[in-house]
């Protein structure tokens, strides 16, 4: 048994190249082990490829490693796009990003089946998420990847809709991404209603959020990686572990039942919440102190 590696979404698609080495030089001071691609910073680097060289020289420099990444998601992006223009756009970026990831160490690369915001019938768009990963399973299992689906928000990933498609595919390069946050958010718990929810999360469900029992016993199973954030219940604030209603101590002791489970990711948003990178390394190692002793 050991503590299970912990990236963090640092969003640094910002920084230009020639400060790259500065901000490894600060992760490493802060003690980050290893970070997150960000969706943003893998569109980066696909349309510039010498930005991916640096990266790979800054990691080799401190030590820091490149441990999971989040795939670009939203229209355009998202598993089950109906559009069949972008649909053949949408595929080759996704392969693209899986070569970057690869050249970069990456293990584990969150997808979105994609929301209901299309109006498309539930099964056209089931459809298309499945032709999605068809072409896309291939790809990933050429490069040692392996491709996390994530429970969101939305009637499109309810636990029920991501178990119906990996038993669909029944691959070890296809797993789960277990947002905590989002769990926390549709599990139901006494006395919670849908009037009390964000609107953008009411409105997906028109009006009407169907609530999980228990988001994790499910999906447990499956999960090879976890987004990492907390909040009160009604929102998707994004907040650090430990600044929300998340009880941490007994959800870590349930994730040390998933077999698969190989990383963490801190997902907090880190500039809207301005939390200071080494923080947020010092609570995730507080909290593996007391709780997190899960096998990788």
């Amino acid at each position: 048994m050991h503590t299970l590696p912990v990236s963090h979404f640092l969003h640094f698609e910002q920084l230009e190249n020639d400060q790259l080495g500065k901000f490894f030089d600060s992760c490493a001071a802060d003690g980050a082990e290893c970070l997150s691609l960000t969706s943003p910073e893998l569109e980066r680097l696909a349309a510039e490829p010498l930005r991916i060289r640096l990266l790979q020289t800054e990691s080799a420099r401190t030590g820091i490693r490149f441990l999971n990444a989040h795939a670009p998601y939203g229209d355009g992006w998202d598993l089950n796009c109906p559009d069949p223009v972008r649909r053949p756009e949408l595929l080759a970026g996704q392969k693209r990003f899986f070569e970057i990831c690869a050249s970069l160490g990456v293990e584990t690369v969150t997808l979105h089946i994609g929301t209901n915001d299309s109006g498309r019938p539930a099964d056209e768009l089931r459809n298309r998420a499945r032709e999605s990963l068809a072409e896309l399973l291939p790809a990933a299992e050429a490069r040692g990847l392996v491709l996390a689906i994530e429970n969101t928000l939305f009637p499109t990933d309810t636990p029920d809709e991501l178990l119906g498609v990996l038993a669909a595919f029944r691959s070890p390069s296809l797993g789960i991404c277990f947002d905590a946050g989002h769990a926390n958010l549709m599990d139901g718990t006494p006395g919670k209603h849908s009037d009390r929810m964000v609107e953008w999360i009411r409105r997906r469900w028109r009006g009407n959020v169907r609530f999980e029992t228990d988001t994790l016993a499910s999906l447990l199973p499956h999960i090879v990686t976890c987004h990492l954030h907390d909040n009160h219940g009604f929102d998707d604030e994004h907040l650090l572990a430990g600044d929300g209603t998340i009880d941490w101590p007994a959800l870590f002791g349930r994730l040390a039942g998933a077999p698969r489970l190989r990383s963490l990711q801190n997902e907090a948003n880190m500039a809207a919440c301005r939390i200071a990178p080494r923080r947020a390394v010092e609570r995730f190692r507080a909290l593996g102190r007391r709780e997190a002793r899960l096998h990788a």
